[in-house]
């Protein structure tokens, strides 16, 4: 019995012993699949934003040294990068050069000088001719109107003659005298019409052909010759025009005075007619008073021809208004202007001032100097070669200051901008407080942005490399979180994992459970999620040692 009793404690003590290591495994396998992980209740606070920029330090202005383009360079004094002094020399230009330039340009403005002389003489010799034309186209007017008028009269005393003769024959008297003396003064007047009109023609083609040598003269003095090989010489002369030029200027003439031609040609032909009817009046009347009287018949037509000379005197006295007053308008329309003098004088000017910077060049021995003190950012001469009419030397003005140059990214154009007052620290451990962004752009091409600062005078070498530090802070918020609490579902959702407790098989055990929220702001670090969602008790997992996911069993570290 006593033995049975120790079998029966063993068996007891054995099934006890295995009871606790079991447990002991089971507790070790829980522990074992459980993540520790660490949280932090959510807080109030800012999400602040903080802008780091590298850059260097640029000049605030920069002075371009031009000379004249064309010289050769003989020197070079200054390399990209060098400092220099108001008054050093950065270059100096080929002597023997600037003095073959300084020459031609010298003979140029002699070539252009007289030029010129030659446009305002010729502008003066064509007013002068326009001027005789006028005066002579006035005096062509007259002449031939008073010539008409003279002709008008004399028919209207012929018409009185013929009437008179044909009233005496009516009344009775048939004293043929004073009809023989009227027909002779008619004849006599006609014919001096007649040798009138010849002599006014005859003159008219003179002036034709004295108007034609005068376009010819003019239009020879107009073009330069062209000097023969190997001569050189500073006066213009005439050109030689050819035959086809000469009739060209010869029918443009004769265009101009066509009109009058015609009307003088015109009147010449109705004076030799009025001479041909009075001949023929006067023979009639001779061949009649060797037998009977005068008819009544020949005085009627005697008294129809005189009238008809009269109509013909009428015509011709318009025909000559019309004819010489439109030459006289033609000669008076304004002249085609020409503005080759003033531009010959316009381009004389601007050689000479070409030919002054050459001399200054001369007089400082070709030395190109510089114009402050600076530092050579660009060279664009180059020993024996010649220089251009662009930028020769570009310098970086020391006088005027220098500033930050820096490039920001897309992200951080979105909190900084032009007034921000950020701090600067150079290399050297200078430090810059609230100095205001002073530019802001955007480089579309390289998708950043260009800002600059800047700086107190004399207070930075040009190139020193600075960082620039802005903060912007934004508006409180009543729940913010670490930035590696947030995290995105399968929808793209935000949510964060907060530590629960639950019932559980094993009793009371810590969880994760998933709370979605909405980000208002965040940077870096820090997120700012809009309110009630999260309590001011709510542990949020921050970071764990495994894979955490809503469900998972956790044990806050």
């Amino acid at each position: 019995m006593k033995l049975e009793k120790t079998v029966i404690w063993k068996w007891i003590g054995l099934f006890f012993g295995a009871m606790v290591v079991f447990t002991l495994l089971s507790r070790a396998v829980y522990q074992h699949g459980t993540a520790v992980v660490t949280a932090a209740a959510p807080s109030r606070g800012t999400v602040n934003h903080t802008v780091q920029i590298t850059g260097k330090t640029v000049q605030n202005q920069e002075l371009a040294v031009t000379t004249v383009g064309g010289l050769r360079v003989g020197s070079v004094c200054v390399n990209e990068g060098q400092q220099v002094s108001r008054g050093d020399v950065l270059a100096v230009l080929d002597l023997d050069y600037l003095d073959e330039a300084i020459l031609t340009q010298q003979q140029n403005l002699k070539k252009q000088q007289l030029s010129v002389q030659d446009a305002w003489s010729q502008n003066a010799s064509a007013q002068r001719q326009r001027e005789n034309q006028q005066a002579q186209a006035a005096e062509n007017y007259d002449s031939a109107v008073a010539q008409a008028e003279t002709n008008l009269d004399r028919a209207q005393r012929n018409l009185d003659r013929a009437e008179n003769a044909l009233e005496d024959y009516y009344n009775g008297v048939t004293d043929g005298k004073a009809e023989e003396q009227a027909l002779l003064l008619a004849r006599q007047e006609a014919g001096a019409a007649c040798d009138s009109a010849a002599a006014a023609l005859e003159e008219l083609e003179r002036e034709l052909d004295q108007a034609i040598a005068d376009a010819i003269f003019q239009a020879e003095q107009a073009t330069p010759e062209e000097p023969s090989d190997g001569a050189e010489t500073d006066l213009p002369s005439a050109a030689e025009l050819t035959q086809e030029q000469k009739q060209e200027i010869e029918a443009a003439v004769r265009a101009e005075f066509s009109d009058r031609l015609a009307g003088a040609r015109e009147n010449l032909d109705q004076a030799r007619q009025t001479l041909s009817d009075a001949d023929a009046a006067l023979e009639e009347f001779y061949r009649q008073s060797s037998g009977e009287p005068l008819s009544e018949q020949a005085l009627l037509d005697a008294v129809e021809q005189a009238l008809d000379a009269y109509d013909d005197a009428v015509a011709a006295l318009d025909t000559a208004k019309t004819t010489y007053g439109r030459a006289v308008h033609s000669a008076n329309l304004p002249a085609g202007t020409s503005s080759s003098a003033q531009i010959g004088q316009i381009t004389w000017e601007q050689m000479k001032l070409e030919l002054e910077k050459l001399e200054a060049l001369r007089q400082a021995e070709g030395k190109i100097l510089s114009p402050t003190d600076g530092i050579v950012t660009r060279c664009n001469l180059q020993t024996g070669e010649k220089t251009t009419d662009t930028t020769a030397i570009l310098l970086a003005d020391l006088s005027q200051g220098c500033k930050f140059a820096g490039t920001a990214t897309e992200d951080q154009s979105k909190y900084i901008g032009v007034g921000d007052l950020v701090t600067l620290r150079s290399g050297s451990g200078k430090s810059f407080r609230d100095l205001p962004v002073t530019t802001f752009s955007a480089d579309e091409s390289a998708g950043s942005y260009r800002l600059t600062v800047q700086l107190p005078a004399g207070s930075m070498t040009l190139g020193a490399s600075m960082e620039l530090s802005y903060t912007k802070k934004s508006q409180p918020y009543g729940c913010c979180v670490p930035l590696s609490a947030l995290r995105l579902d399968e929808r793209n959702q935000t949510y964060v994992l907060v530590v629960r407790e639950a019932e559980s098989v094993m009793g009371r055990q810590t969880q994760a459970e998933k709370v979605t929220v909405t980000v208002l702001e965040q940077n870096e670090t820090m997120a700012a999620v809009a309110e009630g969602a999260l309590g001011p008790q709510d542990q949020v997992i921050v970071s764990a040692d495994r894979s955490v996911e809503s469900g998972s069993r956790v044990r806050v570290e």
